[in-house]
């Protein structure tokens, strides 16, 4: 099959690697895949252009991809037009079978150049978001009308996508994203994390690894950790990660509640990042960013850590409740018990990191992942576009 990805940004965010890693993978079974991104608008430390050229894939940066033109803004309508008339063109000259987005804003423009082509390519919307899309105007014309399957990454969101655009069941798939679980060996040897914070080494680490909005409830686990600590003081809590909102949603709080002594502000890591998790005891996680990937909660349980999720969106289909972690509600008394659970009980932490650890090597392959969309794909070309009645 020859397949185009079209990835309307240019920032290296949750649903860009697992991305990635697919192109990789679709490469490897002899498919000729090229993936479309935006070139960054300006210098910056990461990008989906660096790891694009890191991992050595056929890319292409030819198209503008801009989202972020306001239709107000005296250049959209020739930005947006000058994407789709040279889409419509690659599309017909390169003879692409699929063309998978990933964004409203490069499904717009594919979608619109695909219909335009004059070729049979089938139109596939991977839906990344956490809550799964939005039954409004804007997305149910989409789907109806410059849509032919789309992809989710949990059942619930495949439920949803059926019921609110009245698209075929059969058009929909599960399909769980990986990891190139290659980079993660929590048998290794890691850097010495636990001195570079500060932490000592008979202290237990309660990792959270986030972009710290106020919606991610950081605040919630701030309020449990003021009781853990009265029963564990040789606890730290390391939250890793930035924001716009760090004091709202962390600095704050932490104040107020006293529990300054017991945090580890680790920032946003790039080079060291497994070696962060690596040192980390425990890992929380109560609710995916707005791409809904849960990247970094995949990665801790691949790294065999033992994990408390909240009970929401798709976390609960990705931790076995009572095996490979728990699952709480998401209050500062559900976490403050889930918690003093697993503090109190060491063997039972080892035993869920174990089954953390077989589950994501056994779930988050990129080899059953790649199989499973291709499978799809070809199920696509062979139901051809969708024509809602």
């Amino acid at each position: 099959m020859k397949i185009l990805h079209l990835f309307s940004n240019w920032k290296w965010t949750g649903p860009a690697d697992p991305t990635l890693n697919l192109c990789k993978g679709l490469e490897k079974r002899g498919h000729d895949v090229t993936f479309a991104y935006r070139r960054p608008p300006f210098p910056v430390e990461d990008s989906i252009e660096k790891r694009v050229v890191q991992a050595g894939i056929k890319a292409t940066d030819r198209f503008r991809l801009d989202h972020s033109v306001r239709f107000y803004h005296p250049s959209f309508f020739w930005i947006n037009w000058r994407d789709i008339s040279d889409l419509t063109q690659y599309l017909r000259q390169e003879k692409f079978d699929i063309l998978n987005v990933h964004h409203s804003h490069g499904h717009i423009l594919g979608g619109i150049a695909a219909r335009r082509s004059g070729r049979p390519v089938i139109v596939i919307r991977t839906d990344h978001k956490r809550d799964s899309l939005k039954p409004g105007l804007g997305n149910s014309l989409l789907i109806s009308q410059l849509t032919d399957g789309m992809i989710t990454f949990s059942e619930k969101a495949k439920r949803e996508d059926v019921k609110n655009f009245g698209i075929p069941p059969e058009r929909v798939r599960k399909i769980t994203p990986a990891l190139d679980l290659s980079r993660y060996d929590p048998q290794r040897e890691f850097k010495d994390m636990r001195r570079a914070f500060g932490i000592g080494p008979s202290e237990i680490i309660i990792g959270m690894v986030a972009r710290f909005q106020r919606y991610r409830r950081t605040e919630f686990f701030l309020e449990a950790v003021k009781a853990i600590s009265g029963e564990f003081p040789n606890i730290k809590v390391l939250l890793v990660g930035r924001s716009s909102q760090m004091e709202e949603s962390v600095i704050k709080p932490m104040k107020r509640l006293g529990v300054e002594p017991w945090v580890v502000l680790g920032g946003y890591r790039t080079e060291d990042y497994l070696d962060t998790l690596a040192c980390m005891d425990i890992f929380v996680f109560l609710m995916a960013g707005s791409d809904g990937t849960a990247r970094a909660l995949r990665e801790a349980m691949a790294m065999g850590k033992p994990v408390i999720v909240a009970d929401r969106g798709m976390l609960p289909e990705l931790v076995e409740d009572g095996v490979s972690g728990l699952v709480v509600e998401d209050t500062p008394e559900g976490l403050a018990r889930a918690a003093l659970r697993l503090l109190r009980d060491p063997e039972l932490r080892l035993a869920m990191g174990r089954a953390a650890y077989e589950k994501a090597h056994r779930d988050f392959r990129l080899d059953r992942q790649v199989e499973a969309v291709e499978r799809f794909y070809q199920e696509m070309i062979g139901l051809g576009r969708w024509k809602r009645r």
